[in-house]
């Protein structure tokens, strides 16, 4: 009876666990060794620390680059050839995705992220994550959404591979970050 309660409890410790929320400023880490959500919440932390809006420049994907998969690192490098291209062919106009938020459903970026932790199976290679975003603004929440953060394992490490937009406002990105990275 003893061994049934601590199984219990342990699974109830397990599902209550909770991801902490990354702000601008702040970040506080709650999460076990090789959880997903920690690599996604050191992401997010990094990505707000660079202040990135739009592609981000070669020391911002610098920095970015142990969080995110090679796959998605590529593809971030190619859309910044491409806008490169575009600048040079039509230097007058705005390039794309020159200033939206990449990262987040809302072109403005969020203010805050919350990852919550989930048990992931032994020997898993890929989970899928809920990011609850918040927009504030002089002080006040004016926005709230999830999008989808799917991890893969590589390495032995948990690593971001692609954004599922899920902001359900007319103007919200829709689709995946990799289809947003490979637009033309």
């Amino acid at each position: 009876m003893k061994s049934w309660l601590s199984i219990i409890y342990g699974v109830l410790v397990t599902f209550s666990l909770a991801g902490c929320v990354v702000t601008e400023t702040t970040v506080s880490h709650h999460y076990g060794s090789n959880d997903p959500a920690m690599a996604a919440q050191k992401f997010y932390s990094q990505y707000f620390a660079s202040g990135s809006t739009g592609l981000p420049t070669d020391s911002q994907l610098a920095t970015f680059k142990p969080y995110i998969s090679a796959e998605l690192y590529q593809s971030l490098e190619h859309a910044k050839k491409r806008q490169l291209d575009e600048i040079k062919q039509h230097p007058d106009e705005k390039p794309s995705l020159v200033d939206s938020d990449l990262f987040s459903s809302l072109f403005e970026g969020p203010s805050s992220v919350d990852i919550p932790s989930i048990p992931v199976l032994p020997g898993a290679n890929n989970v899928t994550l809920q990011a609850n975003f918040t927009r504030t603004e002089q002080g006040k929440d004016i926005l709230h959404w999830t999008d989808e953060i799917k991890m893969v394992k590589q390495n032995d490490s948990w690593v971001i591979d692609d954004l599922v937009y899920k902001g359900n406002w007319e103007f919200a990105a829709k689709s995946t970050l990799r289809k947003a990275l490979s637009s033309e």
